[in-house]
């Protein structure tokens, strides 16, 4: 319930996002390299924390705002070029615009909601730690061949061997679960 008095601000280590009367999404983790805000609708303001004179940025419906937190300018995402708005944001600051004929349910950034992992073009890399915590397992490479094939698809109601017996499919590679260790090696 909006409440003027009573603003709802996410803070997370580097930004404070203020909702405006919105739906959006904030992924935020210390071992990610980036910080991700996704506005699907209404409108939020996000501020620097560590760097309070900075501009406030605006997001509006149905954009991504990806922070690097080396300061280094993003220019991709999901294979989607950044545009970058002229409106004073500063090094580090990418805004994407997002497809708005995709439903909530489709889209990376908001599938969790509904219970779906979904992944397009991650690297094995990318796409362990995405299941490092869905499935709240640790994903150890024994061998470097394999963390750079790519994946595609959506995972909805599979356990951790049924996911990893999914991408074997697509991939050639062997894998032993023990426990919350998962063990992934070449064929």
């Amino acid at each position: 319930v909006k409440d003027a008095a009573r603003p709802f601000i996410v803070h997370t280590s580097k930004l404070d996002i203020k909702v405006l009367g919105t739906v959006f999404n904030v992924k935020s983790y210390p071992s990610d390299s980036t910080i991700e805000t996704t506005l699907l609708r209404g409108l939020i303001e996000i501020e620097r924390k560590d760097i309070p004179k900075a501009p406030r940025i605006i997001l509006h419906e149905h954009e991504k705002m990806i922070l690097d937190k080396e300061e280094q300018q993003v220019t991709k995402s999901n294979d989607r070029v950044a545009v970058v708005k002229n409106t004073g944001i500063q090094k580090g600051i990418s805004i994407i615009p997002l497809a708005s004929h995709i439903p909530d349910s489709a889209l990376t950034e908001t599938s969790w909601v509904y219970n779906r992992l979904i992944f397009d073009g991650d690297t094995f890399t990318q796409l362990a730690a995405k299941m490092e915590r869905w499935f709240n397992v640790e994903i150890h490479f024994m061998n470097d061949k394999v963390t750079n094939y790519r994946f595609g698809g959506t995972f909805e109601n599979e356990t951790i061997d049924e996911a990893l017996q999914a991408l074997q499919l697509t991939a050639s590679f062997n894998y032993k679960i023990k426990g919350n260790e998962v063990y992934i090696d070449k064929k």
